[in-house]
């Protein structure tokens, strides 16, 4: 299956070698990246300025000869442009990224736009990484996205519950969530994330310590953010430095719990090797310790 995609930068500046290397890397897959005449246009840490990276974005999406749009890379900026998009200007093509790209496959959800929790351009150099099982990893995740642009549902994941008190019947409904930094960053604004009525959320994060994902993690809970959701589960907490013996899961379980939310472990899901491509917003059911992707 051979695709094209519109690259976009919405967040932090990436080095070119790293996208020429990319690029080249995703071709073999017979996935073609289509450069814009300036991708980028370096403004202290970001990609560009909000005006540019916005320009970006509408031109990414005006392309008729392009299958979806996928950013480059993550990082920070991406509210910055969620706040200034005129959402009748972008065509119905998925928007395709994860972690700072969080609160932008949320506000696609909400005004009726496809997007994918998914690998961003830049994660191709995995496709020709030393280490074995990264290639391998970067071979089965970009499959996937192929996979499911291609209208495939993935196959379901096993996962471990962290709170089997709680489990009743099981649960279906929208997938949502991301990065956790990235949602939490945006409480009491008006891209404040709120799961929907039954959702499951998916939450992951990176090279935060834990009393940070605590903070955020409070920060989504006191919020509101997580009050009609009917599980958690997460992906993977790459490099989150730990304290003493404390789990992860010990931490969610914590604040979740009392709350009566469900919490599940394992998605191969985030900044780790693994990283499975899913539609946000998508209905998927837990049912005896698998997640089963319907759409």
């Amino acid at each position: 299956m051979s695709l094209t995609f519109s690259l976009i930068a919405p967040a932090s500046f990436t080095r070119p070698e790293i996208l020429e290397q990319a690029a080249q890397a995703l071709q073999l897959l017979g996935i073609d990246v289509r450069f814009p005449r300036q991708l980028q246009n370096p403004t202290r840490y970001l990609a560009g300025d909000t005006a540019h990276r916005l320009q970006g974005l509408y031109a990414a999406y005006a392309d008729p000869d392009t299958d979806a749009v996928w950013a480059v890379r993550g990082g920070y900026g991406c509210a910055h442009l969620a706040t200034e998009i005129d959402w009748s200007r972008l065509a119905c093509k998925p928007l395709i990224g994860y972690s700072d790209l969080s609160v932008l496959l949320d506000q696609c959800y909400r005004h009726g736009l496809p997007a994918i929790h998914g690998p961003v351009m830049k994660e191709g150099v995995k496709l020709n990484a030393e280490d074995a099982d990264l290639r391998a990893a970067g071979q089965r995740d970009f499959q996937a996205l192929l996979a499911l642009l291609g209208g495939q549902t993935p196959e379901s994941v096993a996962l471990t519950s962290v709170s089997p008190t709680l489990e009743t019947a099981p649960i279906e409904g929208p997938m949502v969530g991301g990065n956790l930094a990235t949602l939490a960053s945006v409480a009491g604004t008006p891209l404040a994330f709120r799961a929907p009525p039954g959702a499951i959320v998916i939450l992951e994060d990176v090279g935060e310590p834990f009393y940070r994902l605590e903070r955020d993690l409070w920060q989504l809970v006191y919020s509101g953010a997580l009050d009609d959701a009917a599980a958690v589960c997460l992906g993977t907490f790459e490099g989150c430095t730990p304290y003493g013996d404390l789990r992860i899961e010990t931490l969610f379980e914590t604040w979740l719990g009392p709350r009566g939310l469900p919490l599940y472990t394992g998605l191969p899901i985030g900044h780790g090797r693994d990283n499975l491509p899913w539609r946000y917003g998508s209905n998927a059911r837990l049912d005896a310790n698998r997640l089963h992707f319907l759409g």
